[in-house]
């Protein structure tokens, strides 16, 4: 699916974003026949590796045609743009609070129409939080609460919020990797009013981040009939009547 190429973006506004960051390599995604960029660091490379070699994001689901999909945990766009590859009808919302992460995740995510990219983390309630790095990796920013006048200060989202927004009534694929911000997602006072909502569940636990993260996640999901699978580090709740 992927090919290392020297490969020269245009230099235009997205692009631009980029030329902070360091050490950004090129390779190209073909999509449609059509081949795209993709920018990442080498840091990065195992993530798309588990992608889009190991594709660790494939829903084990006969003629699964999902309308919508919420991409939480976007990190650099690898999960938002093999869903919108292999679900080139479905909208995909890719939730991202971290600034180089997110530039990445908008510039790759520029060549897909279906793919819209939020800066915003996912909480159990609107509110803000600040991102820090706890020495877990390029992929392991963790999100704290704060108080609005924090100069590192960002909005929050709720999956209620990000349905609502959408215009659809259910949740097709929810797939979370949020970096142990599970737990109050999961223990939300609303979760049993979006989690019926919910066909596909993919998800990636962090106790090793924050203790409590699958205790949340499981009494949430235990009230409901799943079918279940592996891919990788993820794990993936299927509901019985789908």
């Amino acid at each position: 699916m992927a090919e290392k190429m020297n490969f020269t973006p245009p230099r235009d506004s997205a692009f631009s974003q980029l030329e902070n960051l360091k050490n950004i390599n090129f390779t190209v995604l073909e999509s449609g026949g059509v081949n795209v960029p993709f920018a990442y660091r080498k840091a990065d490379f195992p993530i798309f590796k588990a992608v889009f070699e190991k594709e660790e994001h494939s829903i084990p689901v006969k003629n699964f045609q999902p309308k919508l999909i919420l991409d939480c945990g976007g990190n650099i766009g690898c999960a938002a743009i093999y869903y919108a590859i292999q679900y080139p009808d479905a909208q995909i919302y890719s939730i991202e609070p971290e600034k180089d992460n997110f530039k990445l995740l908008q510039y790759n995510t520029l060549f897909y129409e279906n793919i819209h990219a939020l800066k915003s983390a996912l909480w159990d309630k609107e509110t803000f939080i600040k991102v820090e790095d706890k020495g877990f990796g390029i992929a392991g920013w963790m999100t704290f609460e704060t108080t609005e006048d924090d100069p590192a200060a960002m909005k929050t989202v709720t999956v209620s919020k990000l349905l609502k927004d959408s215009g659809f009534e259910e949740i097709d694929l929810l797939k979370i990797d949020i970096e142990g911000a599970e737990k109050e997602v999961f223990s939300a006072p609303d979760v049993d009013e979006w989690l019926p909502k919910v066909k596909v569940l993919t998800i990636e636990l962090h106790d090793r981040m924050k203790k409590g993260c699958s205790y949340e996640f499981f009494k949430a999901v235990s009230k409901y009939h799943w079918h279940f699978a592996f891919r990788g580090e993820n794990l993936i709740f299927i509901k019985e009547n789908i």
